[in-house]
Order: C-alpha cells, then sequence, then structure tokens
C-alpha cells in the first residue's frame, strides 16, 4: 500500500498509572485534531479539504462500558460536532467483517450469504453435537459440566488463535510444544497417550468446526477475529477503504487488546494519520483474555513516547510499601493506618464485622454508600445474600456490578418456559411439579404486587389439580380437588382464569417456530406487561428470553434448511435450562450521569474492567490464593499464543511469575482507584473450611486490626 505523508498529524503513545488522566488527555487531542480539520483551508483543493472534513475519527475502547464512557466524554467535548466512530477492537471487527462479507466469501470460495453471529449457548450447542462422534470414538464418557467445559476449553483455543493472528492450523502444534493438554485443561507431565491423542486431533475438531459454520455463513467471536486477519485486513481494496473512511486513530487502554488490533493500528500509521495510544503498566485486565499487552507495546516505537508522572489516590503514599512487602514477605513494617483489616476466624462472623464497619462508616463518619465498594476475587451466594440482606435491613443499598445470572434462575425466566410446555406436547417429562406451582403464583401477581394464589395453595393446585404426563400435561379444574373451598374464592378465580388462558390457545395451537414465538410473545404481554410495573432487572429477563428463542430458531433454520419447519420445543427447553444464558448479557447503562446511592459489589476483575474509583474499598477474602488470579480464570493455554511466546514448554514456575506479576498490577491498581481507607477482610477459614495463606497475608499482619477498636468498650 502507498503511503501518504500528511504533515500535519502526529502520533503519540501516552503512558500513566490509574487514574492518572489518561483518558482526559485523549479527549483533548481528540478535540485538538477535529478543531484542526475545522480550520482546515479550502482555497486550493476544495474537494479535497471537503472529503477530509467528511472523514470520520476512529475511536478504541477496552471495554462495552468504557467504550459508551468515552463516547460520552468526546461529545460532550465536541459538543455534539464531528464525525466519530466508537466501538471496541472486537465491536469493530465483527461489524467490518459482517460489512464486507462478500469479500471474504470471495477469498475462501465461498457462497455468499447474511451472515448469523453465533450466541454462546448455540455456539456450544452445535459444537457438542457436531464433535459428539468423535468424543464416541475416544471412548472419555464424558457427559454434563465435564463434556461441557472440554467444549467450551475447545472453541476458546480457536478465539485466543484468532485473536492473537495464529492460523488454526497451527493450534496444535503450539499446545504440543507447550506441553499443555485440551483433555485436562493443565500442563501434561510425563507420557500420557490419550492425552497427547487428543491435544493432537484437537486441530482437526476446530477446522471441522470452522469450516461447518461457513458453509452456514454462522460467526463466532473465534471465526471472526481469523475472518478479519486472515483474509480481510491485508486486502488492499480494504485498506484503501479504511484510509479513506477515516483519517485518525485514537485508542484508550491498548494494554487490553488482542494482538491483531496491534496489526490494523499499523495500516493508520503506514499512512501517517494522526493517532494516540494510551496505556497504563499496572492495567492488564483482560491477560489471560485474549489481550497481548506485549505486543501492543511495541507501538510505542512508532510514536511520540508522553508519560505521565501522577500517582493517583493512595498509590502515591502506598505504592512502593506495598510493592515492598509482596516482593519481601520479611519486611514486616507496620502498615499506614489508610490500610486497616478486618479479622476474622470464620467467614460468617468476617462478614458480620464488615457489615458493622460499613454501617460505623456510614453512621459516624457520614461517609455516603456510593463512596464505598466491596471488591472479592470471587462472590459465592452467601457473600452475595448476606451483604445485601444485612445492609437492606439497614437502608444501606447494595448494588452487583453488571450483574449476570442464568435465565433459568430467574423465575421470570422459567414460568413462560414451563407456560410453553403445558402448551406444546411432548414436554412433559422437562418441567417439576414445583415448577408448575411457581407458575400459578407468578401468572396470578397484580398490578399492586400481590399474589392471588399463595405458596401454600399454589402447592394444594399442583398436588390436586396438575395432571403429569410426558406427552400432554394438563391443569384440570379446581373442583377436581376434595374440598375445594379451602382454596377461597379469589384463589380459585385467579387458577381458573390461567386455566382458562392455557385452553384457549391449546385449541387453536400453532406447532411451527413462528407460532411458538407468538405465544411466548402473547402469554408476555397478557400476564406480565400488562398487568405489571416491570422494573429493569425483570424486563431484561423477558427480553432475553425471547431474544433466545428467536435466535435458537434462525441457527436451526439455517442447520436444516431442507427439512420442513418444527418446533423443536423440548431441545429449545433444554437449551434454556442450561447455565450458558445470561439473564442480563448487556447491563444496563445509566444514561443518567447521576451515581446511584448504593454500595458498590464487584469481582476485582469487574471493578477493574469497569475503571471504577471509590473512596473506601472492601478487599473481601483478602487471605485468598485468588487474589494472584485476579478473580478471573484465564484461558486454557493462553500462554502458547502470546506474540513473544519462545516456544518453549508451558510450565509450573512460568505461571506462578505470571500469578505474582498480575498480583502486583492488582495491588497497584487497586490503591491507585481508591482515596481514603482500604481495608483487607480476612477469615482464617474460607468459605469450604479451608485454611486460607493467600499472597496478601503478609499485608493483613501488618495492618491495624479495625475489630479490635470495634469490640473495646
Amino acid at each position: 500500500m502507498v503511503k501518504v505523508r500528511n504533515l500535519g498529524s502526529k502520533q503519540f503513545w501516552l503512558k500513566g498509572k490509574s487514574c492518572s488522566g489518561k483518558t482526559t488527555r485523549l479527549v483533548a487531542e481528540i478535540q485538538r485534531h477535529h478543531d484542526l480539520k475545522s480550520k482546515m483551508p479550502t482555497q486550493k483543493s476544495p474537494t479535497f479539504a471537503k472529503s477530509k472534513t467528511q472523514q470520520s475519527m476512529l475511536v478504541f475502547a477496552a471495554t462495552n462500558r468504557t467504550q459508551r464512557e468515552l463516547a460520552d466524554a468526546i461529545q460532550r467535548s465536541l459538543q455534539g460536532e464531528g464525525n466519530v466512530v466508537s466501538k471496541t477492537p472486537l465491536g469493530f471487527m465483527a461489524d467490518e467483517v459482517e460489512l464486507f462479507f462478500p469479500i471474504i466469501c470471495g477469498a475462501i470460495a465461498l457462497k455468499p450469504a447474511f451472515s448469523l453471529r453465533l450466541r454462546p449457548e448455540l455456539e456450544q450447542k452445535y459444537a457438542t453435537e457436531l464433535w459428539e462422534p468423535t468424543f464416541e470414538e475416544w471412548e472419555l464418557n464424558l457427559s454434563g459440566r465435564s463434556l461441557g467445559r472440554l467444549v467450551r476449553r475447545l472453541l476458546d483455543l480457536l478465539q485466543l488463535a484468532g485473536a492473537a493472528g495464529v492460523a488454526p492450523e497451527e493450534i496444535g502444534e503450539r499446545l504440543e510444544a507447550g506441553q499443555l493438554s485440551v483433555l485436562s485443561g493443565s500442563v501434561v507431565y510425563g507420557q500420557d497417550d490419550l492425552l497427547a491423542m487428543v491435544t493432537a486431533e484437537a486441530t482437526d475438531l476446530l477446522l471441522k468446526w470452522r469450516d461447518w459454520c461457513l458453509e452456514r455463513s454462522f460467526l463466532t467471536y473465534g471465526i471472526i477475529y481469523e475472518l478479519y486477519w486472515r483474509y480481510l485486513l491485508p486486502n488492499a481494496t480494504y485498506q484503501g477503504q479504511l484510509i479513506e473512511r477515516f483519517d485518525s486513530i485514537w485508542a484508550d487502554d491498548v494494554h487490553d487488546y488482542p494482538a491483531i488490533a496491534k496489526d490494523l493500528c499499523d495500516v493508520f500509521l503506514d499512512a501517517d494519520c494522526a493517532a494516540m495510544f494510551t496505556t497504563n503498566p499496572d492495567g492488564q485486565t483482560r491477560l489471560g483474555l485474549n489481550a497481548d499487552p506485549n505486543y501492543l507495546g511495541t507501538l510505542a516505537t512508532r510514536c511520540e513516547e508522553i508519560s505521565i508522572a501522577k500517582k493517583a489516590g493512595l498509590a502515591e503514599s502506598l505504592g512502593e510499601i506495598l510493592q515492598t512487602q509482596l516482593t519481601q514477605p520479611g519486611f514486616s513494617e507496620p502498615l499506614p493506618k489508610a490500610v486497616q483489616s478486618i479479622q476474622s476466624l470464620s467467614r460468617t462472623s468476617l462478614l458480620q464485622n464488615v457489615i458493622t464497619e460499613i454501617q460505623r462508616l456510614i453512621k459516624d463518619e457520614k461517609v455516603l454508600p456510593e463512596e464505598i465498594a466491596i471488591i472479592a476475587p470471587g462472590l459465592d451466594e452467601v457473600a452475595r445474600y448476606t451483604l445485601m440482606q444485612s445492609l437492606g435491613v439497614a437502608s444501606i443499598l447494595v448494588e452487583p456490578l453488571s450483574e449476570q445470572r442464568p435465565l433459568y434462575s430467574s423465575p421470570w425466566g422459567r414460568s413462560p418456559v414451563t407456560l410453553l410446555a403445558l402448551l406444546y406436547p411432548h414436554c412433559g417429562r422437562l418441567i417439576q411439579t414445583s415448577e408448575v406451582a411457581e407458575l400459578l403464583i407468578m401468572l396470578s401477581q397484580t398490578a399492586e404486587n400481590e399474589y392471588l394464589i399463595d405458596p401454600v395453595r399454589a402447592g394444594l393446585l399442583v398436588d390436586y389439580c396438575y395432571q403429569p404426563d410426558p406427552e400432554h400435561p394438563k391443569l384440570l379444574p379446581a373442583n377436581t380437588m376434595p374440598r375445594g373451598d379451602r382454596l377461597g374464592y379469589q384463589v380459585t378465580t385467579a387458577y381458573e382464569e390461567i386455566r382458562q388462558w392455557i385452553e384457549e390457545q391449546k385449541a387453536e395451537l400453532d406447532m411451527s417456530p413462528l407460532g411458538i414465538l407468538t405465544t411466548l410473545d402473547q402469554a408476555i404481554r397478557y400476564f406480565f406487561v400488562d398487568r405489571l410495573s416491570l422494573n429493569y432487572e425483570q424486563s431484561a429477563t423477558l427480553r432475553e428470553l425471547t431474544e433466545t428463542c428467536q435466535h435458537f430458531y434462525k441457527g436451526d433454520r439455517r442447520c436444516h434448511p431442507t427439512e420442513p419447519e418444527t418446533s423443536r420445543l423440548p431441545e429449545l427447553i433444554k437449551l434454556l435450562q442450561g447455565d450458558l444464558i445470561s439473564t442480563n448479557p448487556r447491563p444496563q447503562f445509566a444514561f443518567n450521569r447521576n451515581t446511584k446511592p448504593a454500595i458498590t459489589l464487584a469481582t476485582i476483575f469487574q471493578y477493574r474492567s469497569a475503571r471504577l474509583r471509590h473512596c473506601y474499598q472492601f478487599w473481601l477474602d483478602a487471605g485468598s490464593r485468588l487474589w494472584e488470579k485476579g478473580g478471573a480464570a484465564t484461558l486454557f493455554g493462553y500462554g502458547v499464543f502470546q506474540r513473544d511466546w519462545d516456544g518453549e514448554p508451558w510450565s509450573i514456575a512460568a505461571e506462578t511469575t505470571q500469578n505474582q506479576q498480575r498480583l502486583q498490577r492488582i495491588v497497584q491498581d487497586l490503591i491507585g482507584r481508591c482515596s481514603e481507607r482500604i481495608y483487607l477482610c480476612h477469615s482464617d477459614l474460607s468459605v469450604n473450611g479451608n485454611e486460607q495463606m493467600g499472597p496478601l497475608l503478609p499485608l493483613i499482619q501488618s495492618a491495624q486490626d479495625c475489630t479490635l477498636e470495634l469490640k473495646s468498650p
């Protein structure tokens, strides 16, 4: 490609610690670039000037949340002017692959068709079905979660390879060179023929899966990455289109980008476009989850480097002290009062002490709830429920950050599925009597949030008026129950209304996929939307249920194009009952910028990814070994897909080094996001009753225990 020299352009590499003002500087540079474009003289070449002013500025951010926040900041700075395209790297590549899909089809001799992006639940379902004969040949005897983990591990390898710009044909070779086993998901020591065979054949399975998807124009994250770096980005016509559409590139937090994003940035740098890249040495939140910070760091050699020396929050006073204590455990200097500990023997008493200290802060020190964050390596249900309920009783709201729970864990997700199983044949084995009782309760709600059928009477109705059947389960009339007068008029009336609605729907049942979707929509509208005032969480669950059903039938139509349309409802219900579908895959983004008066509850990974900051941080389970893993499991085999991998076997020593470096980044990042006080919350015994001896123990032992003050009179 011919290089175009633009004498007015500049490329910058901006490096700084957490909360040091990198994003603010980036927005200011975008504003400056926009102002220069607006003042471009038009006397010599009006056509050229007009085309330059119509070009867009390409802006990248690491996550959807930070992308929206960055886009808002840019629009406020530009006051709504200027052409700005703001995306995440994956979002941009996915859009480009779909937009230029005909070019890709020509490159790989594929019949052009409209592409369909597979959701993770369908991706796993189809891959499992495609690979099932091979798994049977291996005689692994895997089922349930074990089989699901193996399939997910294989699919993640395709995603890692695509993000790294590695051809899928090389996956098996890299795993063997790294002495990694797909079957066990760990490093292999010694010779094991079965493990070696499965790893060697992983490449064939993934190539078979990729070709199967492309034949049906299915796109997954792994396939999108490969199509982009392998076929689209090297295309000279496409590169010319990029430079025509965008006159500059601005990327925030590039340390969390996949390796192929660097190749995309090189296209703009080769054309001498204006550019700025920001990075945080204490970031790297997504290392092990497709990111390659070291390779992205090589962009610095092509830019003018700028360093921001500022340290925010407690990093200035605590950074070196904590780093020394973590690297030299024998260094037992007492920590400043800005770091305190809350210690107890059991996890239960620890949670109670945390709740007591939070209540004291809010009551005695007048701290606002929104100034407090509770951060944990992993949030179990016990801790989540205890914190939310106990603080809620004290009128202190706790809001989980980007909460995503399985769709079927919510009664709003279960009840419509149970209703479909009662309406359509061949689904009776898929529902439990307890779910039918729950259905009666959910469908009897009123606008005043009252339930006309209570749990006790719902149980009686199911015991006497529900007729289980594998093919045609049925609700019988209320008078079928002996001594039906025990139900009362209100319950009987509500039950009969539900039963009659079901019978009316059965009378004109449409067995086609469109008929099922129509029935589901009518049920949601009749029992929920038209009667109740749904909150965001409830609406999101019902929306996700509907969209999942629609997506299921879109994919099914492509998988069986020559067969007549059938409902396949039992397959759909089994899919919905799995734990792969989230009730809230796109967490709510607050358009109202006012902070909610609530304590933030988050995992380490969620908190760092969202780039939040608070005055007070409670580090829950500080004695856990999960802290050095960042609270998020890295993808299997990520190390052998880094661009700077030396080809040597992956070892426990290499993993230990990675964990130690990750822990240092986590600590430095979090203290930079806290301005007043950090509480190290530690119990001698974990939730499983095991003794906790994590890497933060030296800090806990050096910090002042504030529970001693709580116990003192």
